[in-house]
């Protein structure tokens, strides 16, 4: 699994890729639409090395009220509006589709997988 982040209706070229990526975490929001307190839409909360940081801060403040999308294998799998400057290295991304809590915890086992294998590989290559 490689995660990159690209602006909604933008040049198709990553933001934020594989390798910016250094660790990942998983959570819940509360669906504002229902009472049912138990219908939760999941999350991914991703932390970036220092550089991709402050990328993001930059790309933060210029894409005010876009859209960054969370791409895997070609597919859309997350977004997170950009609302204000993301100045702690942390972006989240709700996950589309409203998946069950089986599928997105399974995607989130395989994104920590993924990016510890790209963190090792990076600092092979770095030597």
């Amino acid at each position: 699994m490689r995660p990159r982040v690209f602006v909604e209706n933008s040049v198709p070229v990553p933001v934020i890729d594989e390798y910016d990526f250094t660790g990942v975490r998983i959570g819940t929001i509360e669906n504002i639409l229902t009472e049912d307190p138990s219908d939760r839409t999941y999350a991914l909360w991703f932390t970036l090395d220092r550089r991709s940081a402050i990328t993001l801060k930059k790309e933060s403040i210029r894409r005010r009220g876009q859209t960054l999308q969370l791409i895997i294998g070609g597919q859309l799998v997350g977004f997170h509006f950009v609302q204000e400057a993301i100045t702690s290295g942390v972006i989240p991304f709700m996950l589309v589709n409203n998946i069950p809590e089986q599928n997105a915890i399974m995607l989130y086992n395989e994104l920590t997988q993924s990016i510890n294998h790209l963190q090792a590989e990076l600092k092979e290559r770095e030597g």
